[in-house]
């Protein structure tokens, strides 16, 4: 499946959760289930509105 394509503003918070995700690892944290879940239901969301297109 293609990824969906994503507006300014999702790339925006797709980046900020992964410099998040940089910044809980380096406090040590190693198990970041929920940046994935976010990151994947805003990539759903785009998904769903081109399939609406």
């Amino acid at each position: 499946m293609s990824e969906p394509k994503l507006t300014v503003w999702e790339k925006a918070r797709i980046a900020k959760l992964e410099f998040d995700g940089i910044r809980n690892a380096a406090a040590g944290v190693t198990s970041q289930p929920h940046i994935d879940r976010e990151i994947n239901r805003i990539k759903e969301k785009a998904r769903k509105r081109a399939e609406r297109q």
